[in-house]
C-alpha cells in the first residue's frame, strides 16, 4: 500500500508543480500584455511578439492548471444537483463519469495533442496567428505536457475514489 501512496504522491506533487508554474506564467503574461499596452498608447508603438506570446502563455495557463485544479477537485460540475446526493453516490457518480467520459476524452485529446506536436516539429510549423509567427511545437508539446499532467493527476484521483468506495477509507 505505501508504493501505491508513493505513486499517488508524486503525481500530486507533479500536479502541485505545474499549479507553481501557471502562476508564475500568469504574472509573467500581466506583465507582457501590461508591456504592450503602455507601449501602444503612449509611444503609439505596439510590440508584434506581444499577441503571440499572449495567446500561448494563456493556452499553456490553462492546460499545465488542469491537473492542479483536478487535484484540488474545483473544476466544473453541477453542483446544484450533486451536492443533493449523499457522499457515497456522489463518490459512485465521479467513478462512474471518470470511466465513461473523462479517461477517453483525455486519451484521445493527449493523442491528438501529442501528434500535433510531432508534426509541428517535423514540418517546422509557424503560427499564422500573428506578425511574429513562432514556432508552434513549444507551444504544441506544452499542451501535450499539460494534458498528460491532467490525465496522470485524473488516474491517481479515480484510484483514491475507487478506494474509498471499496474500502470506505481514504489512501
Amino acid at each position: 500500500m505505501n508504493s501505491v501512496q508513493r505513486i499517488l504522491g508524486k503525481a500530486d506533487w507533479i500536479s502541485l508543480w505545474c499549479g507553481k508554474a501557471v502562476s508564475v506564467a500568469v504574472f509573467v503574461m500581466v506583465l507582457i500584455i501590461a508591456y504592450d499596452v503602455f507601449l501602444r498608447y503612449v509611444f503609439r508603438a505596439p510590440t508584434i511578439w506581444q499577441y503571440d506570446i499572449s495567446y500561448m502563455l494563456g493556452g499553456s495557463v490553462i492546460l499545465l492548471g488542469a491537473g492542479y485544479v483536478h487535484m484540488k477537485r474545483r473544476h466544473v460540475r453541477v453542483d446544484i444537483i450533486y451536492n443533493k446526493f449523499p457522499p457515497r453516490v456522489r463518490l459512485f457518480f465521479d467513478v462512474l463519469f471518470t470511466l465513461i467520459f473523462f479517461f477517453p476524452l483525455i486519451t484521445g485529446l493527449l493523442l491528438a495533442a501529442a501528434g500535433h506536436a510531432i508534426e509541428a516539429y517535423e514540418i517546422k510549423e509557424f503560427s499564422e496567428v500573428g506578425f511574429w509567427r513562432p514556432l508552434m511545437w513549444p507551444f504544441r508539446t506544452v499542451i501535450t505536457i499539460g494534458l498528460g499532467v491532467l490525465l496522470l493527476q485524473g488516474v491517481a484521483n479515480f484510484i483514491r475514489d475507487v478506494f474509498l468506495l471499496v474500502r470506505g477509507e481514504e489512501l
